[in-house]
């Protein structure tokens, strides 16, 4: 199962992909402990960690985390317990343990050379406590944690595309969990073997100013995790429940969201991303579009949610689009 500072580790990366993930406390991890029982009337950092998760899931209700096990927590497990088809008794061990980190990758962003933000410092951080130890944490994606990226994928038999997905995360989560690290030399074969080596120093802007100098090539495949990117766009983007004001419960497509509340389902303009097209939405994840609305037109989508608040937290942004094969 998972070890404490795995779980700590997970969830503060996590904690940069959502809004309704805060920040977890930096002892977090020091107070997590795979073999311990959580339950109603305990109070610790921990338990902290564990409501931030419950946040993103959509299960717990408050607005701040308090580090004390009550009732709205011990209903917020046992949501999350239903959902995740486990033993529903209201108590975090192993098994919720583990759940709630298998909710972290499936809905983990894409990272790739030119990513940029707190999700990258924490891959960093994390890179370098594999073994890359002096790795920056600057939070940018460039050549040098392209290159560490790539080294690891190779090391762990993954396809090294220097991209960042369920896979390569699991990988490292696991090398943290059995406090093993990996060679961090550049193998011989990678696509970086004529980069600078990831030791040597690089600074931020001369890497920006490689990438911006660089030709920009349009509508090219590319492998992420064994799935082919064939278009990226911006789209314009709300959200919407299975509750909403005229609305069935089910899609254009026949899901039945109110059986299937957990189902990463877009409403699309079927003129310009097909029904049933597989996609990559920016703080949303991998996700299906299954849906259509009367005001869903040209580049514009609505994603669907299992709970209003959390419908309400995602508000209207804008969004990269990645259409997979």
């Amino acid at each position: 199962m998972y070890t404490g500072i795995t779980l700590a580790k997970t969830a503060a990366v996590a904690a940069t992909f959502t809004s309704s993930f805060i920040i977890l406390p930096q002892n977090a991890a020091a107070h997590l402990n795979k073999d311990a029982l959580l339950y109603e009337g305990m109070h610790s950092d921990e338990i902290k960690t564990i409501q931030s998760i419950l946040k993103a899931t959509g299960d717990y209700p408050l607005k701040k985390t308090t580090g004390y096990f009550g009732s709205n927590t011990e209903k917020a497990v046992k949501s999350f317990q239903k959902n995740s088809k486990i033993a529903i008794d209201g108590i975090v061990g192993s098994e919720t343990k583990g759940a709630l980190i298998q909710y972290i990758n499936q809905h983990m962003d894409l990272l790739e050379h030119g990513s940029k933000g707190n999700e990258v410092a924490y891959l960093q951080e994390m890179l370098r406590e594999i073994g890359f130890s002096k790795l920056p944490v600057d939070g940018y994606f460039g050549a040098r944690t392209e290159a560490a990226v790539r080294t690891l994928q190779h090391e762990m038999n993954i396809n090294p595309d220097g991209v960042v997905g369920p896979k390569t995360w699991k990988k490292i989560e696991s090398l943290l969990e059995n406090s093993r690290k990996i060679d961090t030399a550049v193998p011989a074969n990678s696509a970086d073997q004529n980069k600078k080596q990831i030791s040597e120093p690089e600074s931020k802007s001369a890497e920006q100013s490689r990438v911006q100098a660089a030709p920009q090539k349009k509508d090219t495949v590319r492998k992420t995790e064994n799935v082919s990117i064939v278009r990226e766009f911006y789209a314009n983007s709300t959200a919407y429940t299975a509750n909403c004001t005229g609305c069935s419960g089910t899609t254009a497509t026949g899901i039945n969201l109110n059986q299937n509340p957990n189902s990463k389902v877009i409403a699309v303009d079927p003129s310009v991303i097909p029904l049933g097209t597989k996609l990559f939405v920016e703080g949303y994840g991998y996700a299906v579009a299954g849906d259509t609305g009367g005001a869903i037109k040209g580049h514009r989508i609505d994603v669907f949610f299992k709970d209003n608040n959390r419908a309400l937290q995602w508000g209207r942004r804008t969004v990269k689009v990645k259409v997979l094969e």
